[in-house]
């Protein structure tokens, strides 16, 4: 029998060791997305940093107005409060999303004004300050 490579990327696996058949089925849909997502993208010419911030962003067409959002920040605060303002507007970045490592990481390149206070601990308070600052929603 001829070796086998199997190469697994993400989801949910499944070993038969004695299954005589396996069916897989592959649905584009979300390929195509992906792969209109990354055309899109490409046209827009972003930094490697601002392509890795475009994970959590839903409308590629929004990137410029966040990116400028993001760079005219000056304090940790003011970034606070655009993160603020794109958790509002994007279902990817939630309130625990936000303070979480990977995602300050990701803003901290695209916020070049910010000239000190921009370890993680501090971004993160600051978005966590924001937060207590909102109001509470009524149900």
């Amino acid at each position: 029998m001829p070796d086998v490579i199997f190469n697994i990327y993400g989801g949910t696996q499944q070993v038969n060791p004695n299954a005589t058949t396996a069916v897989q089925n592959f649905y584009g849909d979300q390929f195509a997305a992906d792969k209109l997502r990354e055309e899109a993208l490409g046209g827009l010419d972003l930094s490697p940093e601002a392509n890795q911030f475009a994970l959590y962003i839903n409308k590629v067409e929004d990137m410029p107005r966040y990116l400028s959002l993001l760079s005219g920040c000056t304090t940790a605060t003011e970034l606070a409060q655009v993160v603020m303002t794109l958790m509002e507007s994007e279902p990817k970045i939630t309130k625990e999303e936000a303070v979480k490592e990977r995602f300050i990481e990701k803003l901290v390149p695209l916020v070049p004004k910010i000239e000190k206070g921009l370890s993680i601990d501090n971004i993160r308070q600051r978005i966590n300050d924001a937060l207590a600052r909102q109001p509470k929603k009524r149900t």
